[in-house]
């Protein structure tokens, strides 16, 4: 049986990565909603996030040094070395108490959540960015004349993705950004 103390060890790691990732979560988004007042300082690199960031890889680090001593912990499966098991929370909330089990797992379930929406972010400000890429490209070529006109210059187009679908061609529509990943 995993001993307890290792246990809440590891819910105390995730309720910091919790915290850590609910700043970037928060910080990311703050940045989002600036990106279109186009301030440059409100989308310069953000040296918070980055040490944010930074922390949350050590705690994951740490966190993952405690995962191979519980993994000494954890009973032994019938023709399985235990370098081979796949260690998750659901293997380790079986071999605990129930309460610290319940604890734990919930822990685990609200990083994995914060994390997902993390990794959501993250694609919508890539898709942003590459946005602005487009238009900006789009935009000089026009202006310096070395792009024919084909119908509208790149922008926000709403209609992108349906006109495309309907063969329509891209020739007149803009960019797509629309928050669906």
């Amino acid at each position: 049986m995993i001993a307890v103390d290792r246990a809440a060890q590891l819910e105390q790691s995730f309720h910091r990565t919790i915290s850590l990732l609910e700043q970037l979560l928060a910080g990311m988004q703050q940045r989002r909603a600036s990106w279109v007042s186009a301030v440059p300082s409100a989308v310069a690199p953000s040296a918070e996030l980055e040490q944010v960031s930074r922390a949350l890889a050590v705690e994951e680090i740490s966190r993952a040094e405690l995962l191979a001593k519980v993994l000494g912990d954890l009973p032994a499966v019938p023709h399985v070395a235990k370098a081979d098991l796949h260690v998750n929370i659901s293997r380790i909330c079986q071999a605990l108490p129930t309460r610290s089990a319940l604890e734990l797992r919930r822990a685990a379930d609200t990083a994995t959540r914060l994390a997902k929406q993390v990794r959501i972010e993250v694609a919508l400000g890539e898709r942003l960015l590459r946005f602005s890429q487009r238009a900006h490209e789009d935009m000089l070529a026009t202006l310096t004349g070395s792009k024919q006109k084909q119908g509208l210059p790149s922008g926000y187009d709403r209609n992108a993705r349906s006109r495309a679908g309907l063969g329509l061609g891209t020739a007149g529509a803009g960019n797509l950004v629309d928050g669906k990943i």
